[in-house]
């Protein structure tokens, strides 16, 4: 299968041929920044530091953060608020019981909505205290074009980030091992819990993962989003022989695996 985008470079670099060298392609993303998260050097950018709306990328924060702060066995009540998000979902009820864990891979699997304020108001009590807690972090990552509104990325115009720093967010990131399990798992299942008799299952929407069009070999993560204001989203990642290249792609349109 032909290889396709800024990951067709990862050859290139994986056999030490100067990145200066390396004639990247035309892609129609945005911004976009492809990064070796092992020095934390950029490979190439695209208006990197150009502030954009990241729909779903958000969560990977969100996730940074629940496992910062939190026990995977922790048991999390889901309040009365997770329930009424909109968009993806696992459709979460008032007083349902589930594990961090659990959560973590609705989070990042499904890229459910309702999971990500779950584990915002477990952790912060609230959406406006947890997105502080964001914008804390990124601060401390040295991110300086982001300011988070929510834990999901759900659009509201002053929620925006850069693909350079939700590059610097996804590196830190990827140094949790358990993070790196679930960007990489196809599936998996909830099992039922006090609210819910039924198994829920979760699809990676990653499709670097498994598409038979797009799928990448060495690719093992990370997100996609989407919004119709956000457009398309994206982080992507792939490892060889112990290097680990992350690839953020932001205000896509439609076809923009064709970057990663």
């Amino acid at each position: 299968m032909k290889k396709i985008g800024i990951f067709l470079c990862l050859i290139f670099l994986w056999s030490n041929i100067n990145a200066s060298a390396i004639t990247y392609p035309k892609i129609t993303s945005q911004g976009a920044v492809l990064m070796d998260i092992n020095n934390g050097k950029i490979l190439f950018q695209k208006n990197g530091h150009g502030r954009y709306a990241p729909a779903s990328t958000t969560k990977v924060m969100t996730a940074l953060l629940a496992l910062e702060k939190c026990k995977l066995d922790d048991n999390v009540i889901v309040g009365k608020n997770p329930p009424l998000e909109d968009g993806s979902k696992i459709f979460l009820t008032k007083g349902e019981v589930l594990t961090v864990d659990q959560l973590l891979y609705a989070l990042l699997l499904h890229s459910a909505n309702d999971a990500a304020l779950a584990l915002a108001e477990h952790i912060s009590g609230s959406k406006e205290e947890f997105a502080h807690l964001m914008n804390e972090r990124a601060n401390q990552l040295g991110c300086k074009d982001t300011n988070f509104l929510n834990p999901n990325g759900l659009y509201e115009s002053k929620h925006y980030t850069s693909a350079y720093d939700l590059a610097q967010i996804a590196s830190n990131a990827m140094k949790s091992s358990k993070f790196r399990e679930i960007v990489s798992t196809l599936s998996f299942d909830i099992a039922p819990t006090n609210n819910h008799p039924e198994i829920r299952h979760l699809h990676n929407e990653n499709k670097l993962l498994y598409s038979q069009k797009y799928k990448y070999p060495n690719a093992d993560g990370i997100k996609t989003g989407y919004t119709i204001k956000a457009k398309h989203t994206y982080i992507g990642s792939a490892t060889r022989n112990g290097k680990t290249l992350v690839v953020v792609l932001l205000s896509g349109v439609k076809g923009y695996y064709k970057d990663a």
